[in-house]
């Protein structure tokens, strides 16, 4: 099983900021690579988990994920009581997410659509009559020209 990364840096889950910031200072002292040159990787872990650790945005997502892919874990919730039992994980949250919205605006884009064509028929026979009024102001105009030119 990984290593978490709590205990990575020896605090537990429900350890605080001050906690985390204090366990990492130990550590980094003890196995930064100035001191002890054969402690790279390890140091890079626990550079790794402090960062994750420390941002409470990372933390959370970190637990989620960490929480829902360990093997040993059989807690699950359900959606309705009446449904079977499904166990969520972030991956399927996503995939509801990017379907939920695909759809969303799938249905935009169709009313969208509708629109545009409705009203490209109205300007088009807009600008139809008003091509129609200009050719008859041409026409109109080279009649009262033609019949001054006449007389």
């Amino acid at each position: 099983m990984a290593e978490s990364y709590y205990d990575i840096l020896g605090v537990p889950k429900t350890a605080t900021l001050n906690e985390i910031k204090i366990a990492f200072r130990k550590l980094a002292l003890i196995y930064h690579p100035d001191k002890n040159p054969d402690t790279k990787e390890f140091f890079v872990k626990i550079l790794q988990a402090y960062e994750v650790l420390s941002n409470p945005v990372l933390r959370e997502k970190y637990d989620r994920n960490f929480f829902y892919s360990t093997p040993h874990n059989t807690q699950t919730y359900t959606v309705n009581k009446r449904e079977k039992k499904h166990r969520w994980d972030v991956a399927e949250e996503e995939e509801r997410r990017r379907k939920y919205y695909k759809e969303y605006f799938e249905k935009l884009k169709k009313e969208y659509e509708e629109e545009q064509q409705k009203y490209s028929y109205q300007s088009r026979s807009y600008n139809e009559w008003i091509n129609w009024l200009w050719a008859f102001l041409i026409c109109l105009m080279l009649f009262f020209v033609m019949t001054i030119t006449h007389k």
